[in-house]
């Protein structure tokens, strides 16, 4: 069994979207007591060698916390890790057009400091999108353009290879999911579960780690406990807010 771990902003905040750099270095180190490898995310795609348990971890919106606080215990730790960067609003804050007025402000990192996580071996730039915008609500040539353009500044700005996408706000459909297919290797959902023996590549669900705050992955992220816990999040989540998977 493998898994896909979502975080956003690092740091003290209360909010859905933090999660304590602190709680990160032990989660960490919690996974590889438990024997879990941590992977970059493309060796997910292709099956784990010998049934050993894998995690890879990834990041979304590019923001400044990241930088600040999980650069230092990624890059200390050995840890690989995927940042999806809005290419659009580098260095500027998560207020795109579409952010809900609920969602706490937070700043983005600027291109120096994408070139930093993009210096630290294991760590990978990934697609967010070049406006944040959900994508099947875009017809057939804005979709292109916020998948290709967004891939294209990248690379050329960052002078990187961007094989791989998420959703913003892990909207997507069949059309959607064909697009992203023309232009990167993976690209991940805001569906909560665990992945599966086989899955489209395009379509992969992630954990949002937010729900292993308060040390509840110490226990073992890939046992029974845990995943009845995150099991019932899921549920409950889906029955709230519904699930694009």
């Amino acid at each position: 069994m493998d898994a896909i771990l979502t975080f956003h902003e690092i740091g003290a905040d209360r909010s859905v979207l933090s999660f304590p750099p602190e709680e990160l270095a032990a989660l960490v180190e919690g996974l590889r007591e438990e024997g879990a490898a941590l992977v970059p995310l493309g060796d997910l795609l292709a099956p784990a060698p010998g049934g050993r348990h894998r995690v890879a971890l990834t990041f979304d919106d590019g923001l400044e916390s990241v930088h600040r606080h999980a650069l230092p215990i990624l890059a200390r730790m050995s840890v690989p890790a995927v940042v999806y960067v809005v290419s659009g609003w580098v260095g500027r804050t998560n207020r795109w057009p579409s952010q809900p007025a609920s969602a706490p402000e937070m700043r983005l990192m600027d291109w120096g400091q994408l070139r930093e996580v993009a210096a630290i071996p294991g760590l990978k730039i990934g697609a967010h999108g070049a406006s944040h915008a959900p994508l099947p609500r875009l017809e057939g040539q804005a979709r292109d353009e916020e998948l290709r353009s967004c891939k294209e500044a990248l690379e050329r700005t960052l002078q990187v290879q961007v094989r791989h996408f998420a959703y913003p706000y892990g909207l997507h459909d069949a059309k959607t999911a064909a697009d992203a297919g023309r232009y990167y290797d993976s690209a991940v959902t805001t569906r909560m579960r665990y992945l599966r023996t086989t899955e489209d590549p395009l379509r992969l669900p992630r954990l949002d780690a937010y729900y292993l705050r308060g040390g509840r992955g110490r226990g073992g992220l890939f046992g029974a406990s845990a995943r009845r816990y995150l099991g019932l999040r899921a549920l409950l989540r889906r029955l709230r807010h519904g699930e694009n998977g």
